[in-house]
């Protein structure tokens, strides 16, 4: 126990003074880390008890611990302090953890190339469970078997605040059970914590048990204890005028009620209503307020942790905010005004008044029972309708409503515990899990929608990017993370459709990976969930100060541009560098690079020594294709130089869609190696998996009815190469495993062949698998020893 204490106190000396943990927090360090569910209060220390119990198992290298610690937010909230404290604690007591977000775009730290290097992932629910389930919104779908890979095998799952979480909840349950039947490497367990915990929320049809429960003990609710302030913070809890359900009249009380050197926070249901509010205050205190939403860039959310970290100034702040400060945010207001929300979301929004019990006289909690705005009508009765409950229903208000009107106080032990009802409206199914282990798209582009798994219907976005250089004139402009906002689906349709000849025009363009362009979205029939748009900064619907607006016609100035490079089918990312390399130097290189990864892994408890050989066979011959007479065509013209691997000349191959990976994965079956070993080969770009088919724009070749698929034709001849000392032989490729159904020497398909190996390993250590190889293909591409 003394152990963890001090470990406890020097983690968070960043913070100022050291900080003793609590007895749940001291238990929860000396359990092994396993499946578990936590519940305490809304401001007891969930985040530093999940993050430092899992940081202290891995300083005593507990075989429990898992390299990634994944930590889930819900949807709308933030993550910038959850991420901004995970990274204070690793730099004070573990700077060997990385720490890094995943909150659309590409991948901050590049920590995918790196499997063996413990790690601290934030995000929320949209971008974790998304990449979860092989299909990682505002990804490069290229990489989404390597992040599955990766985000389902040696890593500790910590879902925070999961009454939160609607659909993705019973995701979570299901993903945990699928793992622990279906096999992982390391250990995947998940820890579900919330303020209103019931376990009976965490049983879904695969997982019928519910977990063992972490909760307050005697010890912890001790008065010695901090702790106990907290649960007995003053909170006078009352009903808001009337005059609060419009915007005008909650901005009046707001500012008659804020007082000097306080912290005033108003939380309301929706981002129309939390964007006319902070107007109004604007308009009566200029100074006063500041607006947070979800719908607001990185670029801007990345100034929020320390705006509430920092001591209100003399005059004071008033924050306007929606769901967003609901979970991961620690801060503390004196005077709290909400909207009528569904009961979880209250007890979350009581924690952030008064929630250290540092306002020694008592905060003030008000709730406003009909939240409304400009486009919502009141009823005339006064009851509440759909449309002014969006977005939860009028049964949760309503519930909501006749648990209010019979307190006076939101202080955490004056709360009485109520049953949660949790009924999800969709299920992942293991057949659903199957079917997505393919991530071949449809010939139109599209996939298997998810967002059904991940979050509620009302829940549906899409991110878009503003520039001011429209439209985007290559690959190498798509958006950074930094650029991209999260915005309602239902807001870019009501854009799209023409209202009338004057209409707002607002073009959005997104990029095609299958034929390699930016494309027109002109339609609402092409818009899905995670899709990452760009749009005419001319065209407005943005400001730096009030976020996503489809009402603002004005043009977004000066939005910024960090481009990133684009993918698309053809596209062969590691291998037009700024160096060349021979083919024989680059397959040495990555198969010693997969060996260092295994020697580490194998060091922190990952036992692949079965997968060994197979492994160091696949990463040594995984670019025996570009031995292909097309590919050196390419990087090696007029074979000046020894076969190629890597080349500083960007050039198009003369087949499109050619793809040297299938070249190298047909020659590896054709002499012998083990289906894994071919998988592994093929995979390693994530665009030949599963499946092998022709697409309709490639070159034909002669004579007519010679079997083709991704560049490579029937009959095409690898000449002998030489790998690491192994003469190669010459290769004549067959493409009959591309038909289905067994060949006229009774072999059986490629189809057939990789589906048994997927369910033979499971779903989750075969991509496991296949993220080493890529790892090991970029850490060697990336760091060459041996130049040409």
């Amino acid at each position: 126990m003394n152990d963890f204490v001090a470990f406890f106190r020097r983690a968070t000396t960043a913070s100022g003074a050291a900080l003793s943990p609590y007895p749940y927090q001291i238990q929860l360090a000396e359990m092994p880390v396993a499946t578990r569910a936590l519940e305490v209060p809304t401001g007891a220390g969930k985040t530093a008890a999940a993050i430092l119990s899992w940081l202290y198992r891995r300083k005593l290298r507990a075989p429990d611990a898992p390299t990634r610690l994944v930590y889930c937010l819900p949807m709308r909230v933030l993550v910038e302090q959850t991420l901004k404290s995970a990274k204070e604690w690793a730099a004070q007591v573990a700077p060997e953890v990385g720490v890094a977000s995943l909150m659309g775009g590409e991948i901050d730290e590049g920590w995918e190339i790196r499997p063996e290097k413990p790690m601290i992932l934030v995000g929320t629910q949209d971008m974790l469970l998304s990449r979860a389930l092989n299909r990682g919104y505002a990804l490069n779908r290229y990489r989404w078997p390597w992040l599955f890979g990766l985000l389902n095998n040696d890593c500790f799952w910590v879902c925070d605040e999961v009454q939160l979480m609607g659909d993705g909840l019973a995701t979570t349950t299901q993903l945990s059970a699928f793992r622990e039947r279906l096999g992982t490497f390391g250990n995947c367990p998940t820890l579900w914590m919330s303020a209103t915990m019931d376990v009976t929320m965490l049983a879904t049809v695969d997982a019928t048990n519910p977990p063992p429960q972490v909760s307050l003990s005697n010890a912890d609710v001790s008065p010695d204890l901090g702790l106990h302030r907290r649960l007995h913070a003053i909170k006078v809890l009352a009903k808001a005028p009337s005059s609060c359900r419009t915007p005008s009249g909650l901005a009046r009380f707001l500012v008659d009620h804020h007082r000097a050197a306080t912290q005033t926070l108003a939380i309301v249901n929706r981002v129309p209503r939390a964007r006319e509010l902070f107007e109004e205050v604007r308009k009566i205190a200029p100074g006063l307020p500041r607006l947070l939403h979800s719908r607001f860039r990185p670029a801007e959310k990345r100034h929020w942790p320390e705006l509430l970290s920092q001591e209100p100034p003399a005059a004071g702040r008033i924050v306007i905010a929606t769901q967003v400060v609901e979970a991961g945010v620690d801060m503390s207001s004196a005077l709290l005004v909400t909207d009528v929300a569904p009961w979880p979301s209250l007890v979350q929004r009581f924690g952030r008044c008064n929630r250290a019990g540092e306002q020694t006289e008592g905060g003030h909690v008000y709730w406003v029972d009909r939240p409304l705005f400009s486009r919502a009508k009141s009823s005339p009765n006064g009851e509440l309708t759909d449309e002014i409950a969006l977005p939860y229903s009028v049964g949760e208000l309503q519930e909501a409503e006749q648990r209010l009107v019979n307190l006076e106080s939101a202080s955490p032990v004056d709360l009485p515990r109520h049953p949660i009802a949790y009924k999800p409206n969709h299920v992942l199914r293991k057949r659903d899990l199957l079917d997505l282990f393919d991530t071949t798209p449809d010939l139109s582009g599209y996939d298997l929608d998810i967002s059904r798994f991940i979050r509620d219907a009302n829940s549906r976005d899409v991110l878009i990017a503003w520039r001011t250089d429209f439209p985007p004139r290559s690959k190498d402009d798509a958006p950074s993370r930094e650029e991209l906002c999260s915005v309602p689906i239902v807001d870019v349709i009501s854009l799209l459709k023409p209202v009338r000849k004057a209409s707002f025009g607002f073009p959005l363009l997104t990029w095609n990976s299958l034929v390699g362009k930016w494309q027109d979205v002109k339609s609402e029939d092409e818009l899905r969930p995670g899709m990452v748009l760009i749009a005419d900064a001319k065209a407005g619907c943005y400001d730096r100060e009030r976020g996503w607006d489809p009402t603002n016609r004005k043009a977004f100035l000066d939005p910024g541009k960090d481009p990133v490079a684009a993918e698309s089918m053809d596209d062969d990312p590691q291998t037009f560098l700024k160096y060349t390399q021979s083919l024989t130097a680059h397959s040495r290189e990555v198969r010693d690079a997969i060996a260092q990864i295994l020697d580490h892994l194998s060091a922190s408890g990952i036992d692949l020594a079965k997968f060994h050989e197979q492994l160091l066979t696949s990463a040594l011959h995984h670019d025996w294709g570009k031995i292909h007479p097309v590919f050196q065509n390419t990087v090696n013209p007029g074979s000046v130089l020894p076969p190629l691997a890597k080349s500083q000349t960007n050039g198009c191959h003369s087949r499109r869609r050619f793809r040297h990976e299938l070249g190298s994965a047909l020659a590896l079956l054709q002499t012998g190696a083990s289906d894994l070993t071919v998988y592994l080969a093929a995979a390693h770009h994530g665009k030949v998996r599963v499946s092998i088919r022709a697409l309709p724009d490639e070159d034909m070749p002669e004579p007519p009815g010679t079997r083709f698929a991704r560049g490579i034709w029937e009959g095409d001849a690898l000449p002998s190469i030489e790998l690491d000392g192994l003469l190669k032989p010459p290769v004549t490729l067959d493409l009959e495993p591309m038909l289905l159904g067994l060949s006229a020497a009774g072999a059986p398909s490629w189809m057939e062949r990789m589906l048994a190996l997927r369910d033979h390993l499971g779903p989750f250590r075969l991509a496991y698998l296949e993220a080493l190889i890529c790892a090991a293909d970029w850490v060697a591409s990336g760091n060459p020893k041996e130049e040409l």
